[in-house]
């Protein structure tokens, strides 16, 4: 079997809401990144036939309760979309809020967004800079 179970000890309909789950960091990271599955399943499977199946696999990854067990999916995700697989396996271990996780786009002190001033900087407890920065400009 290629998942675990985990229990989301803090249920919500916000993400601020929620504890951070590994599931939330890749679908955070692979948002951020402006890349949809089917994408991410077409670069780490060049033959047609295996797509679909990679997918479902993505899919499953992106839903609380199910995570990796196996380090090398979460590398290889890595290697298509900026994430920290350190960070996704401290999530798996130990769902705790003693990891800093932009709440908008997944960043970490880790895996840090760049912007044009060079990486992103906290300017609230689960938010980075450019987050705050893009939802002021969304208000605007």
């Amino acid at each position: 079997m290629l998942h675990v179970s985990i229990h989301d000890p803090r249920p919500g309909n916000t993400i601020a809401a929620r504890i951070m789950t590994p599931a939330n960091y890749l679908r955070l990271r692979r948002n951020a990144a402006d890349l949809t599955i089917a994408q991410i399943a077409e670069q780490l499977m060049p033959r047609i036939a295996y797509r679909s199946m990679t997918a479902a696999f993505l899919r499953a990854l992106e839903t609380d309760g199910y995570t990796a067990k196996n380090r090398s999916h979460i590398e290889r995700l890595a290697k298509v979309f900026p994430l920290d697989p350190d960070v996704y396996f401290q999530l798996v271990e130990s769902p705790a809020d003693d990891i800093r996780i932009c709440s908008g786009c997944g960043c970490s002190a880790y895996d840090s967004c760049t912007v044009a001033d060079g990486p992103c900087q906290w300017r609230a407890p689960d938010a980075c800079g450019a987050c705050l920065d893009r939802a002021a400009q969304d208000a605007a």
